[in-house]
């Protein structure tokens, strides 16, 4: 039996390191082994701290309580307190690469140069309108989307630079 167009397996969207709040990297200096407690949406937690030795002081980690592997940081998902991996979180930069692939590959169809700002050539005779528009929306919102990620990664690390 063929099910038609549309009703394959459906994608699920991981939650993002990015997207999900943390707990950032424990302080650097302090006894070898420590239990620190934090308040998780008002429930106490205690996480152990590991700090080991480095060349110029120490490196701390915080010691993941479901799989004891020890983490830079912790992440917040359901007032569960875990690592990424254990929280099953994927990193943005993992998805972005084929936007713009697509983008270039729908521009080269249409005859346009695979440059975000070129110009769009006339349609040509052989491709009818209703198809021609079909694809310039398609190429429409694609661009829109890989414009707004440009956006919010510049975003990105115009926050994470030192302010002089």
């Amino acid at each position: 039996m063929v099910g038609s167009f549309g009703t394959g397996h459906q994608r699920t969207h991981k939650p993002l390191v990015e997207t999900t709040q943390r707990v950032a990297a424990p302080p650097s200096t302090g006894h070898a082994r420590e239990m620190v407690t934090l308040l998780v949406d008002g429930v106490p937690q205690e996480i152990e701290v590991v700090r080991q030795d480095r060349i110029h002081g120490q490196q701390a980690y915080w010691r993941c309580a479901q799989c004891s592997a020890l983490r830079s940081h912790l992440y917040v998902v359901d007032g569960a307190l875990a690592c990424r991996v254990c929280h099953r979180l994927d990193y943005r930069s993992r998805h972005t690469l084929h936007l713009p692939l697509r983008v270039a590959r729908l521009r080269k169809r249409l005859g346009a140069l695979p440059s975000v700002l070129a110009p769009l050539p006339q349609r040509p005779p052989r491709w009818r309108p209703d198809y021609w528009a079909r694809a310039i929306a398609e190429l429409a919102v694609l661009e829109a989307a890989l414009a707004a990620r440009l956006h919010a990664t510049v975003q990105a690390v115009e926050r994470r630079r030192p302010k002089p």
